[in-house]
């Protein structure tokens, strides 16, 4: 991991919370138990290195060096809403809250990913560069959404479908292990989960915040 890497890591992180502190949105309530935390860190982490096991297997040196923003988030929202479903807690919304900054973080953490060379494809334009362009599009545009309707608790499975979409076309370039019918197991978590996005989304605007969802 060369220094670049960790500047542009750092660069996302202060900037997702500078955008976090200057939104007009609401902000994470101070009552939000310190376990909601605990949860979304372990699913994040064990969501990040998820799709590297099965891409490369068990023994690969990637497992532990590498890590997945998709398995990363799709742990998340695994983790919060188990979590979730057996407190019953049912009432508590989260992903809208936070799903501006960490696009934003993501953005030059894609970045970060060019200048270290990993994460790469066959493209003319390089898959890192075009993957933290829709990061930062997708965080102006759902702060313009979001100012237009107030519907914050849209922002996150909106979020979450277009990232699936854009990724599942995106690893048609990526070098990437094919693990099943020529797609790569980030395809098949897209083909899993944008059903289920697409379902939260259309109940949400439907029926209103459905609330044992992330």
């Amino acid at each position: 991991m060369n220094p670049e890497y960790t500047i542009c890591l750092l660069i996302g992180i202060l900037c997702g919370g500078l955008v976090m502190q200057k939104l007009r949105m609401p902000k994470p309530k101070t009552s939000i138990s310190s376990n909601i935390y605990i949860v979304l860190a372990l699913g994040v982490i064990i969501g990040a290195k998820i799709p590297i096991l099965l891409s490369y297997g068990l023994a690969s040196a990637l497992v532990i060096a590498n890590k997945s923003v998709m398995g990363a988030l799709l742990g998340a929202f695994i983790a919060i809403n188990l979590y979730k479903y057996f407190l019953h807690q049912q009432g508590n919304s989260y992903g809208g809250i936070f799903i501006i900054p960490l696009a934003v973080a993501i953005g030059f953490g894609k970045i970060g990913c060019y200048l270290n060379g990993c994460c790469g494809g066959h493209f003319i334009i390089p898959i890192q560069l075009a993957e933290s362009a829709f990061q930062f599009m997708a965080a102006g545009a759902l702060y313009w959404f979001y100012c237009h309707t107030k519907r914050i608790d849209l922002l996150f499975p909106l979020y979450m479908l277009g990232y699936l979409i854009m990724r599942f076309a995106a690893e048609f370039v990526r070098i990437e292990p094919r693990i099943w019918l020529n797609l790569t197991v980030y395809q098949w978590s897209a083909l899993i989960f944008i059903p289920i996005f697409a379902c939260i989304l259309w109940r949400r605007i439907n029926v209103g915040t459905i609330a044992n969802n992330c």
